[in-house]
């Protein structure tokens, strides 16, 4: 099957997802009044959603008590909010605005609901909760500022707050490292019986280089997959959520290496002594999260990773990441098939983690060794494609030069239909993940 072909037969299944989605809600308890029309823009959504309920009340910052100088009642808020100068002096000094187009970290009001600020700049918002708004909300308002804030039109995921109970799950973060970064895909919304994936690009701060010794990644339950692509973008708004589709090319960006990954919800990952991952100085990242949505309502993804972070010396070895995919699959329906393909290198490299990523066809996964003394020798095999294992190698693996491995993956394809290498969870992968340095 052609990729224009893949693609055509994706958008069906899509298409028919949707169809079922709809069908399923049309059928729920009559007695439930449904509103037929509700805000035109998001920043009404804003305003009769999350800021009336929450912010403009009674001791607060309606128009008869206005804490801190702001009234956020609907014939005020907008003008209140974008680009007002606030009445705290420390975020004066820092020179916030309320709410700054396209920058959430400079808007003194996002700084506030996400209780990222310090001290000096009072309590998080709204000061009657004790946990805040929900993440859902939170996220919400910062795609509205992000998008530049406009009083007009949708620029925000309305499913965050479509339905009051989006998060699907009690869901702790990980505590920041001591010594490192914290990453994060904010919350997005997956529709029920559907899958949802997507791609945030964003520069890490460190004016130094840094030296990850410990990856750890933790996500709500429904992940498919997480992934961190190094890559030094231009055109992309930081932050940004970007949907992959089947023709928007996301998945064939040219510049975008494997960093780090991870096909389970909590994984943590430390590499071998004296072995590091380096991350140049403003290194941009691409996140790429993909959810499966099985059930039939509204679900939070939402990703938190750990960059553990130690001096390098003389001594350290660079870590490189192996990402070597087979995309020629062609798996006929109804049948087991068996794929091998070789991979080598023209130079000498030491591998100290092998894994493996298949879909839910995938049945086995062996690597061999080719040439040299690795030749013939089982090097990895996986029974279980939904958690895969990670094999670490202590001593690493010896490659030298035109040496490599042969993968041998058995797919059943017990469907109806052929399937191919495609992006949603119903095709086909085949991909061989791991760590080496030279």
């Amino acid at each position: 099957m052609s990729f224009s072909q893949l693609e055509k037969m994706t958008l069906r299944i899509s298409h028919f997802l949707t169809f079922l989605a709809i069908c399923l809600f049309s059928s729920c308890d009559k007695g439930v009044q449904v509103e037929a029309e509700g805000p035109k823009t998001t920043f009404e959504s804003i305003q009769g959603t999350i800021l009336s309920q929450n912010c403009s009340v009674s001791g607060c910052h309606n128009s008869t008590s206005h804490s801190g100088g702001l009234d956020l009642e609907s014939s005020a808020t907008y003008s209140n909010l974008v680009n007002a100068e606030p009445t705290n002096t420390f975020a004066q000094t820092a020179k916030f605005a309320r709410v700054r187009p396209f920058k959430p970290d400079s808007s003194f009001l996002f700084l506030k609901i996400d209780g990222t600020q310090g001290p000096d700049f009072g309590n998080r918002m709204p000061s009657n909760s004790t946990s805040g708004l929900p993440a859902n909300y939170r996220e919400f308002i910062r795609q509205w500022i992000q998008a530049g804030a406009p009083r007009e039109g949708e620029v925000a995921d309305a499913r965050l707050i479509r339905d009051p109970i989006v998060s699907n799950d009690t869901f702790t973060p990980p505590s920041p490292p001591q010594q490192g970064l914290q990453l994060q895909v904010r919350p997005f919304a997956i529709d029920p019986l559907s899958e949802r994936e997507i791609f945030v690009y964003n520069k890490s701060m460190n004016a130094d280089s840094l030296y990850v010794s410990r990856i750890e990644v933790k996500m709500r339950p429904g992940s498919h997959h997480f992934i961190l692509y190094s890559y030094n973008a231009t055109g992309l708004r930081e932050g940004e959520i970007r949907d992959l589709t089947t023709t928007n090319g996301e998945i064939f960006r040219a510049g975008r290496q494997l960093f780090a990954g991870s096909q389970t919800p909590a994984f943590d990952y430390q590499l071998p002594s004296n072995v590091v991952l380096r991350m140049n100085p403003f290194q941009g990242f691409d996140y790429n999260s993909h959810y499966v949505n099985t059930g039939t309502a509204i679900k939070t993804g939402e990703v938190y990773v750990n960059l553990h972070t130690v001096p390098r010396n003389d001594s350290t070895k660079v870590a490189v990441p192996i990402f070597d995919n087979y995309v020629l699959l062609s798996l006929a329906r109804g049948q087991r098939t068996t794929v091998q393909y070789t991979w080598t290198k023209s130079f000498a490299r030491n591998v100290f983690m092998l894994s493996s990523h298949t879909h839910k066809k995938g049945e086995s996964f062996k690597i061999y060794g080719v040439g040299g003394v690795n030749n013939g020798n089982l090097l990895y095999e996986n029974f279980d494609w939904d958690h895969p294992p990670l094999k670490t190698f202590s001593p690493p693996l010896r490659f030298e030069a035109g040496e490599g491995y042969r993968i041998e993956v058995t797919y059943n394809n017990n469907t109806d239909r052929d399937l191919h290498f495609g992006i949603t969870s119903e095709d086909e992968m085949c991909i061989v993940v791991g760590y080496y340095y030279n």
